[in-house]
């Protein structure tokens, strides 16, 4: 253990440039976030209440007992900056593992700037944003990882942490279940494309299949313990065995869709010429027949882009549709893909310079936009406190006891530079959430920056009867009415 523990303390003194390059990539992005301190959608509950209930609520259990620890506390409170930076810490480590196994035991540069996009890619954003939850969703990316450190060790070993790490990454968010199949496929394709037998990779696989599928198993006994899951509806429901096959070429369908529709054409253009440029070098560099080679290729590059959705594949509900967060394997998927790519033989030194200024010219358009979305956070967030106390000044001389209900037909208006940000970035609109909507974040902000106990009930202005109710004010922003005590607040 002593020689296990030395050998891992040479290994990163001697990388220690490229492993401290990589933690501060995570870091100036992710605080760039997290500095914006917008509450995000739970957050806003949780900072007021202090409830965790990620076990109850989610089956979410690694993520419950993980904050109570963190915490020192059952009673959550807002530990500020401290949660985001323990959440890159964790996705550098998951970032460096990757680029060591690929490798081959080596970290090099490119291949670790690669590897960041594991934790920054768009669809991530939504999951690091979360001040409560976010080292928990990202230690489900490191427990996807972790057991391949073991991969080309004894079977029994891979087996055992591969279903301890797969349970333990349902615990903490289910949405990475695609990542431990990329890795798998990822080392069969090497394993393969190095000329290695078939039976010995078909092995792995079946080997790696048995622990994921024990972990999956033990999960869903485990949730039958909790009856709290089923008021999440359709989100936890499992397609029927008859089902499953129309239901996984319907949401591989969608998944791949949606990934597309909310991509900009730049990063469209350059992920087809990398993928283009992975299939060329790949088979040029493959020890055997350039048929074959190709055919495992593209079988790795479908089922991989595929099957990086996870179980979320086998849910009747269109998951992605609801959030991009639940869409992330896709941006592991391209990672990993692009790291394979970058441990090829580029020459002459021409190609070498050309592919290697494609992919750095991907990661920055895509490290690029944490950056415009921690913008448009903060630009959300500033309208809508300004909104806020803007409306509570002209509320506060009409809400009294005797108010029955307030109604609105929305809440605020956008800010000017998210809208503008927004038609370059169409993922933004499923990512921030709009100030006009009146669902339970808004309204707890609203309370928090107002300090007024009030609910705001939507209603539809065209059945709206402005004859039989009193204006009780009128500006720039809205209108205010008053019928049988409840008042009626008219955006415009």
């Amino acid at each position: 253990m002593q020689d296990k523990l030395h050998s891992l303390s040479d290994w990163a003194k001697k990388n220690k440039t490229h492993i401290f390059m990589t933690v501060i990539i995570y870091q100036i992005a992710i605080l760039a976030i997290g500095l914006v301190n917008f509450p995000y959608m739970d957050d806003t509950v949780r900072q007021t209440v202090g409830n965790t209930d990620f076990g109850s609520t989610y089956s979410r259990w690694g993520s419950e007992i993980s904050s109570w620890f963190l915490q020192g506390s059952r009673h959550l409170t807002d530990m500020g900056l401290f949660t985001h930076i323990l959440t890159g810490l964790i996705l550098a480590a998951s970032s460096i593992i990757v680029v060591y196994i690929l490798n081959n035991k080596s970290v090099r540069f490119l291949p670790l700037v690669v590897s960041t996009l594991i934790g920054l890619n768009p669809w991530f954003l939504q999951s690091i944003s979360f001040r409560f939850d976010s080292p928990y969703m990202a230690m489900s990316i490191l427990f996807s990882v972790i057991p391949f450190l073991w991969w080309e060790r004894k079977q029994s070993s891979f087996l055992i942490i591969s279903i301890v790490s797969i349970f333990m990454m349902c615990n903490t968010y289910q949405a990475s279940s695609g990542i431990y199949i990329l890795m798998v496929l990822a080392l069969s394709l090497k394993t393969l494309l190095a000329g290695g037998k078939m039976l010995v990779a078909l092995k792995k696989v079946l080997l790696a299949a048995t622990s994921y599928i024990t972990a999956m198993g033990l999960y869903f006994v485990e949730t039958k313990f909790n009856p709290e899951l089923a008021n999440r509806g359709s989100n936890v429901v499992i397609a029927r065995l008859k089902d499953i096959p129309k239901t996984l070429f319907v949401n591989s369908q969608m998944y791949l869709n949606r990934i597309f529709e909310q991509s900009i054409k730049v990063w469209i253009v350059l992920f087809i010429c990398l993928i283009l440029l992975f299939i060329v070098f790949s088979v040029v560099n493959a020890k055997i027949h350039p048929f074959k080679s190709f055919l495992f290729i593209v079988l790795y590059l479908i089922l991989g882009s595929i099957l990086s959705y996870g179980v979320f594949l086998i849910f009747p509900e269109k998951l992605a549709l609801a959030a991009p967060r639940y869409a992330y394997g896709f941006g592991i998927f391209t990672s990993i893909t692009f790291i394979l790519l970058l441990e090829n033989k580029l020459s002459p030194l021409v190609i070498n310079i050309t592919v290697r200024g494609i992919v750095s010219l991907f990661c920055f358009y895509l490290l690029s936009f944490p950056f415009v979305y921690a913008s448009s956070l903060f630009y959300q967030k500033e309208a809508f406190e300004r909104q806020s106390v803007m409306l509570a000044m002209t509320l506060k001389n009409f809400v009294t006891t005797d108010t029955k209900e307030v109604h609105a037909t929305m809440l605020f208006k956008d800010s000017p530079v998210f809208n503008n940000t927004m038609q370059n970035y169409p993922i933004l609109q499923e990512m921030v959430p709009p100030n006009s909507a009146i669902f339970f974040p808004n309204q707890v902000l609203f309370k928090t920056y107002t300090g007024m106990g009030i609910v705001i009930q939507p209603f539809d202005f065209a059945s709206f009867d402005k004859e039989q109710s009193e204006l009780k004010s009128t500006d720039y922003y809205y209108d205010i009415y008053e019928k049988d005590k409840e008042l009626y607040i008219v955006m415009k």
